[in-house]
């Protein structure tokens, strides 16, 4: 069983919630948003509410099967979605939210203003070309830029595992293979912490399985690696995107970690999947 279909499982024996879902400037991918939505709402219990400026829901309605209106699909008009969705969400208006097509810098800004400097972290779901799915992060430029938060990241990251009775079994990447120290100050770095994380984490977690698989993450994927820890932000979006949007691989929406409100990231030009799979999240990790 993979790990989508673990929390469709969960998902299965939760109540019905309002999940909130953002809609950008997009036909094209609002278009997939609504498609993966009605895909959703065949299996699943729950009202799903779009936000988005007037002429964005406009665009959308037409598509929109009239009997699901009004009982399982709703639209919010606002002049600036990004904060409306937030606002229903800490209000508990809604119960979980996704960003779907959504600005990240924009919506970022203001989940921070929200939370008052609260820090947290995104735990994405991937999958490979040969459907070999595995947690994976950061994937936020701006994450996880020092050994600390790494490792908050991680032991975060172990939680949510936990909640699916899976057994971790991770992988730290770093800028290069351990024969390359001394070629480059920060490869060189990058292979120290890496090292450094994978000694601190076992001395706290003795029978927790963690290696140092260096700048080789075909071996993290070949030796099926659940949770794989990219050297930073930069290099993690990098990657999701060469995985997703190059090389035929798939993503199922991003946790939002250390908070306790359930909101799950997408990326604004995601596939069908990424958005379906988002949903199952959030209806799965709901309150």
């Amino acid at each position: 069983m993979n790990l989508l279909q673990k929390y469709e499982l969960v998902a299965k024996e939760k109540k019905s919630i309002n999940i909130g879902i953002g809609l950008g400037d997009s036909k094209y991918h609002n278009q997939k948003i609504l498609t993966a939505s009605l895909n959703f709402l065949k299996n699943f219990k729950s009202t799903i509410s779009f936000f988005g400026k007037k002429d964005y829901l406009n665009r959308s309605l037409p598509h929109t099967p009239q009997n699901k209106i009004n009982s399982q699909l709703k639209f919010v008009e606002c002049q600036d979605p990004e904060k409306s969705i937030i606002d229903f969400l800490m209000s508990n208006s809604i119960q979980a939210i996704i960003r779907g097509s959504l600005s990240s810098s924009k919506f970022l800004k203001n989940l921070k203003q929200n939370l008052n400097g609260q820090e947290f972290n995104r735990l994405a779901i991937l999958e490979t070309f040969k459907e070999h799915q595995f947690f994976y992060g950061p994937v936020g430029i701006d994450e996880c830029n020092n050994i600390e938060n790494k490792i908050i990241f991680i032991e975060s990251a172990l939680k949510e595992l936990q909640e699916i009775e899976i057994v971790p079994k991770i992988s730290i990447l770093s800028g290069g293979r351990l024969g390359d120290i001394g070629r480059e100050d920060k490869v060189n770095q990058t292979i120290q912490d890496a090292d450094k994380i994978v000694k601190v984490m076992k001395k706290k977690y003795p029978n927790l399985r963690i290696t140092h698989d260096e700048i080789l993450i075909e071996n993290a994927v070949e030796n099926k690696s659940n949770l794989i820890i990219a050297p930073d932000g930069i290099s993690g979006n990098l990657i999701y995107r060469t995985l997703v949007h190059l090389g035929g691989g798939k993503a199922y929406g991003a946790i939002y970690m250390g908070i306790d409100k359930t909101i799950i990231d997408t990326s604004r030009v995601g596939d069908h999947s990424e958005f379906y799979g988002a949903l199952v999240l959030a209806l799965a990790l709901s309150k």
